[in-house]
Order: structure tokens, then C-alpha cells, then sequence
């Protein structure tokens, strides 16, 4: 009989020990998930943040070959919360730089690679590029899951003044197999393309006559990605 009792007090308390793993565990996974979604939520909203920055620079006055924007300063948000507090917090960063053409640069593939700009002074179309770099932290602040993403915007001197042109991130094989930035493509048989066309207009007469004046720029390597944790 004793030893009976024994052994389902040894059994119970495996039992035990197991379902408690097993509830640990899954928690961790609800925690992955959370994280995960978060960072990728902060992405999302960064990049529409950082288009904005550059729009509202250029329809402020600046140059939209240099619009120099302020970048919004990161604020952490909390994501999951429990009776005892917030247990995720997520934020995501933005740094812009110009893009600096090099007469040394890799071109892409094929020669659809090179966007052609729109210089006619009434567009003055340039570039200029942007790093996010999302993080979903615990309360103590370790790193539950990050995420980055290079983004290219065409700048505008016109209304909506920036355009998402390309976009890398840690999901895309660094392999050289994309096709580069489309934004500036010339029509291609019954593709439009993408070029800002500018033409100017007799206001008395409605006669037209093109103004546009092309600056080719060949796509520079943007280099390897960094990868994402987890």
C-alpha cells in the first residue's frame, strides 16, 4: 500500500512538473507571436511615417534633391499588457541618408536598372533612402524580436512630393536577382512605365511641346540587409 501511495505521489508530481513546462511553453510561443507581430506592426507605421517626413519637408520648401527631413524620434509603445503591467514594449527608429551615385557602382542585371529622373525644374526629381529598425522588448528591456527594412522614396518637387520606390528587407535573398528600381522606367511595349512626363501648354493656342529633361541614374548596391532576431 505505501509503496502504491509512493508512486502516485511520484507520478502526480511528474505530471505536474510536465504540465508546467508545457503551460511555460506555450506562453513563450504567445510572447514569440506578440513580438513578432509587433515589430512588424512598428515597420508598417514607420515607413508611412518616414514618407510623410520627407513630403512634408518638400512641400515646407525644401529641395527635393536634399530635403533633409526630420526623422520622428522613436516611442516606445506597449503592445501586451497583463493585470501586473505592460510585458511588450515596440518602437522603431528611422535615419534617412541621400543616395550617392558612383560612377564605380554595380548596375543591376539588366539595363532596366537605371531610373531615369525628372529634371525639368517644375518636378526636380531626386532620391533619398531610409533604414527602420523595429524592437519589441520585455518590461526589463531585453530584445524579444527586431526587424529592418531599406527603403527608397522618390522626392518631388509636385504633390504627393514622395513616392515609395523600393524596398529590402531580411525576406529577400540577398542574390542579386532583383530587377532594381522601377520607379523611372521608360514605357516597355504596352507598359506605361514610370517616367513624370512634362509637357509645356500653349495657353492661347492648347498646342504642346515636351519639356523633359532625363537625368539616367544607375541603382547602387544597397549592400546586405541585416538580419533579424529571432
Amino acid at each position: 500500500m505505501l509503496l502504491r501511495t509512493l508512486f502516485a505521489l511520484l507520478l502526480f508530481t511528474v505530471l505536474g512538473e510536465t504540465v508546467v513546462h508545457a503551460v511555460a511553453a506555450l506562453a513563450q510561443i504567445i510572447v514569440h507571436r506578440q513580438a513578432l507581430a509587433a515589430v512588424e506592426t512598428e515597420l508598417d507605421a514607420a515607413e508611412t511615417a518616414a514618407q510623410r517626413s520627407v513630403a512634408d519637408a518638400i512641400a515646407a520648401g525644401a529641395s527635393p534633391a536634399s530635403p533633409n527631413p526630420q526623422a520622428p524620434s522613436p516611442s516606445p509603445t506597449c503592445v501586451a499588457r497583463t493585470q501586473n503591467g505592460c510585458t511588450i514594449f515596440a518602437q522603431a527608429a528611422i535615419a534617412f541618408a541621400s543616395p550617392e551615385p558612383s560612377s564605380s557602382a554595380s548596375p543591376c542585371p539588366s539595363g532596366s536598372c537605371t531610373a531615369y529622373e525628372q529634371e525639368n525644374d517644375a518636378v526636380a526629381e531626386g532620391r533619398i533612402d531610409a533604414e527602420l529598425a523595429a524592437t519589441a522588448t520585455s518590461a526589463n528591456g531585453s530584445v524579444l524580436a527586431s526587424r529592418t527594412a531599406r527603403l527608397s522614396f522618390r522626392t518631388l518637387l509636385v504633390a504627393p512630393y514622395a513616392l515609395l520606390s523600393g524596398q529590402t528587407d531580411a525576406s529577400v535573398a540577398d542574390d542579386g536577382t532583383n530587377p532594381g528600381d522601377d520607379a523611372g522606367a521608360a514605357p516597355d511595349g504596352t507598359a506605361a512605365g514610370t517616367l513624370v512626363d512634362v509637357l509645356y501648354r500653349n495657353r492661347t493656342t492648347g498646342a504642346t511641346m515636351p519639356a523633359n529633361v532625363w537625368r539616367p541614374q544607375v541603382q547602387n548596391d544597397p549592400g546586405p540587409t541585416p538580419a533579424w532576431a529571432p
